[in-house]
């Protein structure tokens, strides 16, 4: 939009609104390693993980980053840990890195653990009917 004090606001070489894509774009929500929850935490987007919770996270796809602590129950597409998870994972795809700290129970069709991951729990893989 141009203008300036003295004239009427002119749209002038923008682009119409019904050019832009409708589909929606995937919400991204970074918290990191200052932020504390008490309680249950729910996304329909990605969310990488630095903080602290103590409660349940409902997400599209989680990422526990190295200064993450989720003390709770995960319920997602994909789940990545990096940092600590004491609690039970429920997915698609599940990969505990070589740093990961996890107790619990994990529920998925895929499960990756790296060499390195403390793992202590019950590891459910659930591979889909191919039929």
């Amino acid at each position: 939009m141009v203008s300036n004090m003295f004239s009427k606001p002119t749209t002038e070489g923008l682009t119409p609104a019904s050019s832009f894509s409708k589909e929606p774009r995937q919400r991204r929500s970074l918290l990191h390693d200052g932020i504390v929850i008490q309680g249950d935490w729910q996304s329909d987007g990605t969310v990488e993980f630095g903080g602290r919770i103590k409660g349940d996270l409902t997400v599209d796809v989680l990422v526990v980053t190295g200064t993450g602590n989720v003390d709770g129950n995960v319920r997602a597409r994909s789940v990545t840990v990096e940092g600590y998870l004491n609690g039970t994972i429920a997915a698609v795809d599940v990969i505990l890195a070589s740093t990961a700290v996890f107790t619990g129970e994990i529920v998925a069709e895929r499960i990756r653990i790296d060499f390195g991951a403390n793992v202590e729990g019950l590891l459910k893989a659930t591979a889909k009917d191919t039929a």
